[in-house]
């Protein structure tokens, strides 16, 4: 009888295709297309429901650090650097200036700032 590894589940997030190009503000009372909503409708499900992450970032048009601070930063929070960082990967290539930052403010957040 052989055994195999069960298979690993990925999800796949673009965020400007899936979500929106230009990102808004850090909450939804303060306006569309905030970080709190991608974190608790796209973000958050995908990393509860998979086993793996993969945030592509290059079609994004604008952002805002707060937008990306409460999404990443709320995962973080909630579930543990360490976790959030073997489970989510960022491809960019035209955007891949923003993977350091965002994983700046993701370990900022889990020094409680």
């Amino acid at each position: 009888m052989s055994s195999t590894a069960p298979a690993k589940s990925t999800q796949y997030i673009d965020i400007g295709r899936d979500f929106a190009s230009a990102l808004g503000p850090r909450y939804r009372k303060r306006g569309e297309n905030s970080g709190q909503e991608f974190y608790e409708d796209v973000l958050r499900p995908a990393f509860v429901g998979s086993d793996e992450v993969i945030v592509a970032l290059d079609s994004l048009e604008g952002w805002t650090s707060s937008f990306f601070e409460e999404s990443f930063g709320g995962l973080v929070r909630e579930f543990g650097l360490d976790d959030v960082m073997n489970k989510i990967t960022f491809v960019a290539v035209r955007r891949a200036h923003l993977v350091p930052m965002i994983e700046s403010w993701m370990r900022e957040a889990a020094e409680g700032e």
